[in-house]
């Protein structure tokens, strides 16, 4: 991400969690409806607040000092809770509902402001992703895949489920206690087993507040009995709590065939950020090649896209450009200079073998990504401009790769002669509203690891040397340090 774009932005993974010590980061003229007045639930609450806390079970009667400590804590930053509570609201109906459905108590649709601060591009340094941050092995599984296109731990549908049945099977796992099931999803099944090992071998208390835990796992717990206890009574903690009522936030659409993200964002008139709060697991600006995938949207905007999935071609919804096959071109060699996997190349176009002729017309499929990379502007309005001011160290090579476009391009529409940049030279980029925006990065303090280099941090966050080194004033030839904290900034949508 460009570094003048970057914005001061709360990111929360498992190891960042607020304790005491830290400081903040209708259908219209529609038929006729009957309705069915003794379907109507009366005593089903308006607010969403009342509904969580009229399913409360977690909640002790008497508080520890633990807890005590965090409600004190988040009673001095009620900025933290004013965000938190801000970036729930597209989630927390679906949340509580799913959870309400499974019978579990509902303080856990307040877990995902302890995990991630309700932020699905939340990333930690130990590679926990999402509203419920799920390491890889724990989403593989959940049945959470992630591939090149697509990374079901930011799917709000698919993470919740997968997170609701992770969290039934330690509540059973640790003979229906709560407490230690919520350790135990902070640090893990086996820590907390020895632990409780450890102590009924001495003869000790064998309960949560009783066993060794890392210091997070012993703050982690207090913090979610905190905001429970601050919700169940937000006068008398002086607290004030958004108005979100108890309805959904968003509906869904099925998509059983590939569909370019910027033609949904158009056809539904939404805001680009909006879109991206509420999909945020599509890793590209177009969803995955095969299988069917689900869309969510704003209540009441879904429409436009259900109708044009309804009345047009499929084929339709992926842009492509026709490329005709010349002597010595194979398909790999063509799918690989277009960006693209072979196998969409060959299914896209019907090929039953890689064998092509010369003179063949192949439909090489792309969203906004493929086209600007080609220097070909794109018709769906899926684009933006943005200004981009030339850092020391950077070239157009390196301009261009991070905003996906190609050299060619560059220079074509800032009217270059030359190569050559200039520090504080201003270029004009025509861009993917998928490929990079504030909205998406996310500030990340990454601790060194044995055997790590500038170059495989670099690789592995999809940054640039430069960047680094001028984010953390350090020179580029010094060795990293084991243990060493490094300040990253990330787009979330790209690693």
């Amino acid at each position: 991400m460009l570094p003048l774009l970057l914005v001061s932005t709360l990111f929360a993974g498992c190891e960042t969690l607020p304790t005491a010590e830290q400081t903040l980061l209708n259908e219209e003229n529609s038929a006729e409806v009957t309705v069915i007045e003794d379907a109507i639930d009366d005593n089903l609450p308006d607010d969403l607040w009342q509904r969580i806390r009229s399913g409360y079970s977690l909640s002790p009667e008497q508080m520890h000092n633990n807890v005590a400590k965090q409600i004190n804590w988040y009673q001095r930053n009620p900025k933290y809770l004013a965000t938190v509570f801000s970036r729930a609201e597209p989630y927390i109906f679906y949340v509580t509902d799913e959870l309400d459905k499974a019978g579990l108590p509902l303080e856990l649709a307040l877990l995902p402001i302890v995990e991630s601060t309700y932020d699905p591009l939340a990333y930690s340094h130990s590679h926990a992703v999402g509203l419920w941050q799920f390491i890889p092995s724990t989403a593989r599984s959940y049945g959470l895949k992630r591939d090149r296109w697509y990374d079901g731990r930011r799917d709000v549908i698919l993470s919740t489920q997968a997170a609701i049945k992770y969290l039934s099977y330690l509540h059973k796992r640790f003979d229906n206690d709560w407490l230690l099931a919520l350790a135990a999803y902070n640090s893990g099944e086996g820590n907390v087993r020895k632990s409780i090992a450890r102590n009924r071998k001495l003869g000790k208390a064998a309960d949560f507040w009783s066993i060794k835990l890392p210091r997070e796992t012993r703050n982690y717990v207090p913090q979610l009995l905190a905001l429970a206890a601050l919700i169940k009574a937000p006068d008398e903690y002086n607290i004030e709590l958004p108005s979100i009522e108890n309805n959904a936030y968003f509906e869904m659409v099925d998509i059983k065939s590939q569909i370019d993200l910027n033609k949904i964002i158009a056809v539904s008139a939404i805001k680009n950020e909006d879109f991206t709060r509420l999909n945020p697991a599509y890793r590209r600006s177009i969803t995955p090649p095969s299988g069917t995938y689900t869309i969510l949207l704003p209540i009441g905007t879904a429409q436009p896209l259900r109708e044009l999935l309804a009345t047009s071609d499929p084929k339709s919804w992926v842009p492509h450009t026709e490329y005709a096959v010349v002597s010595g071109d194979t398909l790999s060699e063509i799918a690989e200079r277009f960006r693209i996997p072979t196998n969409w190349l060959k299914n896209s176009n019907n090929l039953r073998s890689d064998r092509l002729k010369v003179g063949q017309i192949l439909a090489i499929p792309h969203s906004g990504d493929f086209l600007l990379a080609s220097g070909i502007a794109s018709s769906e309005g899926g684009t933006k401009k943005s200004t981009y001011r030339v850092q020391r160290g950077d070239s157009l090579s390196t301009i261009a790769a991070r905003y996906k476009v190609s050299v060619a391009y560059l220079r074509r529409i800032n009217q270059l002669t030359t190569d050559v940049l200039q520090i504080g030279q201003k270029l004009v980029i025509e861009h993917s509203m998928a490929i990079s925006g504030s909205e998406n990065t996310r500030r990340l303090s990454y601790r060194v690891r044995r055997g790590d280099s500038l170059y495989l941090i670099a690789e592995k966050f999809d940054l640039r040397i430069g960047d680094i080194t001028r984010w953390n004033k350090i020179n580029r030839n010094e060795y990293l340090q084991p243990g060493q904290r490094l300040t990253l900034f990330i787009n979330a949508l790209r690693i």
